[in-house]
């Protein structure tokens, strides 16, 4: 979300003048951003940086060296901890928060020694997941997964979600190829049976996360719920549900003034190059800096307590997946073969024509049918808390 802002805030700042501009930028950095919500009975995750300059555009930004916290109106204090690994992103343990309480965040900036802070929010009540399930339409070729949820007082929502999926290769290799070259212009090797345990190449794993701000309100409904609001299309053909395939949605109550503020984020990055759009300065969130409250700070940050569901598809369960792959029809590759088949054609061995001990001859195919991390972009290691 971070790099979407970055993104945004340039274009907006690169079409927004009729006139010919080159701003003064003094120290190369822009404006300072800051995204996260005050989670209440979870973790709280803070990641502050800068957009990206618009005269220097490949400029990777460098986060600011600072501290988070959080704080309620009770005088309690929630320090955060910086990733060592991911600078600029801090953790917030808001588990055992009082919800209450009205609460704010804090960043000190250590570079320039300015404060910036959130204003005071109350706790937006966390919403009840009546479902999570999936719709399957066979004439669209596509699985929709759909959200059923009534509200406990709120009308504006937000929610994202995080993807997990197993998938397999075309093919189940149960031999390799080694390579015993001594040098690029010797190209050599044999066959060996392959330890289908150990060096597991058939079952691959994948994780991604929402992009989209995905938005929604109950406030001119009759009642404060959604049935089957199918947010996320997966099309048949697609790895995701060839095998297991698992989703969590969050979902998240938002104060009135943070949807409007996530709806004006949300229509500014569908940009269609109207001149007439907002710009930077009309997406002022709810932060500001206590040494200079003009300053222009992105972000709002969002108080509230959320509820999460999952869900889990087996393929074995509703045998929707087709695979668009085309036949390929097997390679008998002999011994003699193997050298121009592995390093020219890229090919590789997965099963032998007369099993269980001749490898004189064996079936080959191109590696990204038989390497489950080619075929799909995945990992071999499976996700710690998978079922």
């Amino acid at each position: 979300m971070m790099k979407k802002l970055f993104i945004f805030c340039l274009a907006l700042m690169a079409v927004s003048c009729i006139y010919p501009f080159t701003p003064e930028v003094k120290d190369g950095s822009g404006t300072l951003v800051i995204e996260g919500d005050i989670l209440i009975g979870n973790k709280t995750t803070v990641t502050v940086g800068h957009t990206v300059p618009i005269n220097s555009p490949n400029v990777e930004p460098i986060p600011p060296s600072g501290k988070v916290w959080v704080e309620n109106d009770a005088g309690e204090v929630f320090d955060g901890v910086e990733d060592p690994s991911n600078p600029g992103t801090y953790s917030v343990d808001t588990q055992a928060a009082d919800p209450g309480k009205n609460y704010r965040l804090h960043f000190l900036d250590r570079d320039s020694g300015k404060e910036y802070v959130s204003s005071w929010e109350r706790v937006c009540t966390a919403p009840e997941i009546d479902s999570l399930s999936y719709n399957l339409n066979y004439e669209k070729e596509t699985l929709f997964i759909a959200l059923s949820m009534h509200s406990k007082g709120e009308s504006f929502f937000k929610w994202s979600y995080v993807e997990d999926w197993r998938y397999r290769s075309l093919f189940f290799s149960m031999i390799k190829f080694v390579d015993t070259s001594t040098s690029p212009r010797r190209q050599s090797g044999h066959l060996e049976y392959r330890d289908v345990y150990k060096e597991n190449i058939y079952i691959c794993y994948k994780h991604d996360v929402s992009k989209k701000i995905m938005t929604f309100s109950t406030e001119k409904q009759t009642d404060d719920r959604f049935v089957d609001l199918e947010f996320l299309p997966i099309d048949q053909h697609d790895l995701r549900i060839q095998d297991r395939y698992r989703i969590v949605v969050d979902l998240e109550p938002l104060s009135k003034d943070a949807y409007l503020y996530w709806e004006n984020i949300k229509a500014n990055s569908e940009y269609n190059g109207n001149l007439f759009a907002p710009n930077p300065s009309e997406l002022v969130g709810n932060i500001r800096c206590v040494q200079e409250p003009d300053e222009l700070v992105m972000g709002y940050v969002n108080v509230a307590q959320i509820s999460r569901k999952q869900l889990i598809i087996d393929d074995i369960d509703i045998n929707f997946y087709k695979s668009a792959e085309p036949y390929l029809e097997p390679e008998e590759v002999r011994e003699n073969q193997w050298v121009d088949y592995y390093f020219n054609m890229q090919y590789l061995p997965y099963a032998t024509v007369f099993p269980p001990g001749d490898l004189t001859i064996t079936y080959w195919a191109p590696s990204r049918c038989v390497d489950c991390k080619e075929y799909g972009g995945g990992t071999y290691e499976k996700p710690d808390d998978w079922e």
